[in-house]
């Protein structure tokens, strides 16, 4: 929702939003595969089981931010060269409430959930989701 947000306003602001976005749901799917894959008991070629693989998704996920920091400063400074008028503002702003809304609501499903089923990394994600929520990116000026 937050891509088409962008999509129809142009606004610099909404594509970071978007951007970052897209990348904490790739970090979590990826972060998912990593702990269905650590926890896979120890066998013959790991003996002391698979847990390094949350490493790698870390690793993977710090990349994923470098390269949407990249690509936002690479779209701001498009945008600040050659600035133009945002089409459709109302209309972003009201996508991206929306998202904002069914974002904090699926952040206290994960936070409910982690602490039902004891589980940090669920707590962890829900709390982040929350930030992110509350800060004030979540609903950029009309002018951004």
């Amino acid at each position: 929702m937050k891509g088409v947000a962008w999509w129809i306003t142009g606004s610099a602001a909404l594509y970071s939003d978007a951007l970052e976005s897209i990348v904490n749901v790739a970090a979590s799917v990826i972060a998912l595969a990593a702990l269905r894959f650590a926890a896979i008991p120890a066998d013959a070629n790991h003996p002391y089981g698979h847990d390094k693989v949350e490493f790698f998704a870390a690793v993977i996920e710090g990349v994923l931010i470098v390269i949407a920091a990249l690509s936002i400063f690479r779209h701001a400074w498009i945008t600040w060269q050659s600035p133009h008028p945002l089409a459709m503002p109302g209309q972003g702003i009201a996508i991206n409430a929306i998202a904002t809304v069914l974002n904090g609501l699926w952040s206290a499903l994960l936070i409910r959930s982690g602490k039902r089923l004891r589980s940090p990394a669920l707590t962890a994600d829900g709390w982040h989701l929350f930030a992110d929520v509350v800060t004030p990116s979540a609903l950029p000026s009309a002018s951004a």
